[in-house]
């Protein structure tokens, strides 16, 4: 069973905010996480790699959790103050309604709610269709194009799922678990490592959503005997 502060470790990366592309925060927290390492160091594409010495130089084993969440991109800003968005990674159209974001700001953090049409207002036919993503918006509770972009929101920025980590007995709810609980994973197998053969580099992926670019750049980069993907399925 997990101390209440591997718990904590938990609840700090489902909470970040990290988008694929934008996953600064969360690699901040895994650094600020791995005083076990005996080395760290970034990739070029900014994967996080961390280093833990065993006995011999052999095997290098890596073992992976990527940091990247799936998330938005604003796109464009309608005359009544509603951002239009792009998604980052797959997303079911069918589950976006109603999700809370964030969108990440120049000036700082900006709550929103994905939204649509309110079902008053739909046609009969439009009732029996499922809201595609293209129909939706962000709603940040401007009414007019300049009161949004005074909020401080621009085309291009990030946004994410906003939704606090929650501990319902041995059950806990949160965002980001794909793959925040594969990293949080990673990160316990390597600080309970000790007197092993070989080398364990625990890899914080980027890009993961967006065609698994991190695993790519890090497996060049470390060049491992043995590899390990840990990720939700």
């Amino acid at each position: 069973m997990y101390k209440l502060s591997n718990l904590d470790l938990l609840k700090e990366l489902s909470e970040k905010f990290g988008p694929s592309g934008f996953e600064d925060e969360v690699l901040l927290a895994v650094k600020n996480s791995a005083s076990f390492a005996d080395e760290i160091k970034m990739d070029k594409l900014g994967s996080l790699v961390l280093v833990k010495r065993g006995r011999s130089e052999r095997p290098r084993i890596l073992i992976a959790g990527h940091a990247d969440e799936i998330g938005f991109v604003i796109s464009s800003i309608p005359r009544r103050g509603f951002w239009t968005f792009r998604t980052i990674g797959g997303w079911a159209d069918q589950v976006l309604l109603a999700q809370r974001v964030m969108i990440r700001t120049k000036k700082g953090y900006i709550h929103g709610v994905i939204a649509s049409k309110p079902p008053h207002l739909l046609s009969p036919e439009e009732r029996n269709k499922l809201i595609t993503k293209d129909k939706m918006y962000i709603d940040i509770g401007a009414t007019s194009k300049e009161e949004a972009e005074s909020m401080g929101v621009r085309i291009g920025d990030p946004a994410a799922p906003w939704s606090p980590f929650i501990l319902n007995g041995r059950i806990a709810f949160g965002k980001a678990f794909d793959d925040r609980a594969g990293l949080f994973a990673v990160l316990e197998t390597m600080r309970n490592l000790s007197d092993f053969p070989g080398t364990v580099y625990g890899v914080a992926t980027v890009q993961e959503e967006v065609g698994l670019r991190g695993a790519q750049t890090s497996a060049f980069v470390v060049e491992p005997d043995v590899a390990i993907a840990v990720d939700v399925d």
